[in-house]
């Protein structure tokens, strides 16, 4: 079920899949430390990608690109800071 729905998600993105997933390249490529999806998000907003038609699109993105070996989880986890995570614990990433 958890699969069908990333890839359907994912399915729907648009030409928004591709420019997000090009944006994570150049962001993880540049990376030197572990980040999150949040600070992906704040990265991808200052370069004007618009936000997708549906919120689980972030998580389909590093779903994605975990299986292409674009990133990795390193295990570690922190809490999050936007306000509508509402404290949750995230993952942390690093380029693979």
């Amino acid at each position: 079920m958890k699969t069908a729905g990333i890839e359907r998600v994912w399915k729907n993105a648009g030409t928004w899949s591709d420019q997000a997933m090009n944006l994570l390249l150049s962001f993880s490529a540049r990376q030197r430390e572990e980040f999150t999806m949040e600070d992906f998000r704040n990265y991808a907003s200052m370069r004007y990608l618009p936000e997708p038609h549906h919120d689980n699109c972030w998580g389909a993105l590093f779903n994605v690109a975990a299986k292409q070996f674009v990133i990795k989880p390193t295990g570690s986890m922190v809490v999050a800071s936007r306000a509508k995570a509402h404290g949750r614990m995230i993952r942390t990433w690093v380029r693979a």
